[in-house]
C-alpha cells in the first residue's frame, strides 16, 4: 500500500520547488549552477537517505572494485548533479537555438534518417532534462515519455516547462498507441530506461546485478520497425554539454518472442550501463535501481510456466 503523504508537507515541498526554479531562471547560468550544486551538497549531508541509497547502490554495482573514498566522491557528485539539474531545469524556456549552440555540442546527429521516426533510449545522466529541447532546437520533432507527478500543481509547472520549446510529452500510462502513431508520422520519441519499473518489465543484469528493466524499447523495435538510438548528455569540465547519438542499435532476433524481448532489453541496458560508467558521478545513484519486485517476479514465473506447458 502506498504511503499517504501529509498534504501540508506536499504543498510546502511543491511551493519550494517551484520557487527555487523561478529564482534560478533569473540568475546568470554559472550562478544558477553554483547554487544548484550547493543545494545538492547540502542535501547530501543533511538528508541521510540520500547518502544511504547512493552508497548502497554503489556497493551493489561496483563491489570492491572501487574504494570507499571513491564511492563517497561519486555519491557526492551525484547529489550535486541533481541540484544542478534542478537549477537548470527552469531555463528550458530560454533554450533557443543560439543558446543551445553555446551550451551543447552534438555528435552523431547524422545517424537520424530524415523524415523517419526513431526511438531514443537514455538515462538520468548529467542534465537529462535538456536533451529533448536541445534536439528540438536542431529542427527535429521530438516527444518524450514521462511519468506524471503525483502533485497536480507541480506536475503542471514541470510539464509546462518541458514543453516550452515544442517538445511533446506523453504520459507513461497507456502510451503505446500514441508512441506508435508519432513514430509512424516521423517523430522521434525518447524514454529514460535506467530506473526500476513497476510493470511491463523483464529480468536483466545491470552492472552485473539482477534487476528489472522496461521492455518498451524491445516492443517498439518489434512492432514499429524503427531504429533505436542511445542518446546521452555529459557535462564537461568547461560547463558545456556533449550530446552523443549512437548509430542504430543492433538487435538480434531468434523468432522466439519472449527470448527476443529479454535479449533486446539486455542489449539496451548494457549500452546504457557503458555510458554511465564513463561519468558515474553524473548518474542518479539516489534511485533504488535494484529494488526487488515480487509482483513482477511472480508474473514472470507464471508466464514461463505457461510457455513450458505448451
Amino acid at each position: 500500500m502506498a504511503r499517504r503523504r501529509n498534504p501540508v508537507v506536499v504543498w510546502i515541498a511543491t511551493a519550494a520547488s517551484i520557487g527555487f526554479g523561478r529564482i534560478a531562471s533569473y540568475l546568470p547560468l554559472p550562478v544558477a549552477r553554483a547554487v544548484g550544486r550547493a543545494a545538492g551538497r547540502v542535501a547530501y549531508w543533511l538528508v541521510p537517505r540520500v547518502r544511504k541509497v547512493a552508497l548502497a547502490n554503489l556497493d551493489h554495482a561496483y563491489g570492491d572494485s572501487l574504494t570507499h573514498a571513491e564511492k563517497l566522491r561519486i555519491a557526492r557528485g551525484a547529489a550535486e548533479n541533481v541540484g544542478i539539474v534542478a537549477a537548470e531545469f527552469s531555463r528550458i524556456p530560454l533554450l533557443d537555438s543560439e543558446t543551445i549552440r553555446d551550451c551543447v555540442q552534438f555528435t552523431g546527429l547524422e545517424h537520424f534518417e530524415k523524415g523517419r521516426g526513431a526511438f531514443l533510449i537514455s538515462a538520468h545522466l548529467a542534465n537529462w532534462e535538456w536533451m529533448a529541447p536541445a534536439l528540438t532546437a536542431t529542427g527535429l520533432r521530438l516527444a518524450e515519455v514521462v511519468r506524471p507527478l503525483d502533485d497536480p500543481r507541480l506536475n503542471r509547472y514541470v510539464d509546462a516547462t518541458r514543453t516550452a520549446q515544442g517538445v511533446r510529452t506523453i504520459g507513461k500510462e497507456r502510451s503505446g498507441a500514441e508512441i506508435m502513431r508519432l513514430l509512424k508520422d516521423g517523430w522521434i520519441v525518447g524514454v529514460l530506461v535506467d530506473q526500476s519499473p513497476r510493470e511491463a518489465a523483464v529480468p536483466v543484469r545491470f552492472f552485473g546485478q539482477a534487476c528489472w528493466a522496461t521492455v518498451a524499447p524491445a516492443m517498439v523495435a518489434t512492432r514499429a520497425k524503427v531504429p533505436i538510438h542511445v542518446v546521452t548528455m555529459a557535462r564537461e569540465t568547461s560547463g558545456r554539454y556533449t550530446m552523443s547519438i549512437s548509430p542504430p542499435v543492433a538487435l538480434s532476433r531468434t523468432g522466439n518472442l519472449r527470448q527476443d524481448l529479454v535479449g533486446m532489453t539486455q542489449r539496451c541496458q548494457d549500452l546504457i550501463e557503458a555510458e554511465i560508467r564513463k561519468y558515474p558521478e553524473q548518474w542518479l545513484w539516489l534511485h533504488r535501481r535494484w529494488k526487488e519486485r515480487p509482483r513482477l517476479e511472480a508474473d514472470w514465473q507464471a508466464r514461463k510456466a505457461k510457455d513450458t506447458e505448451r
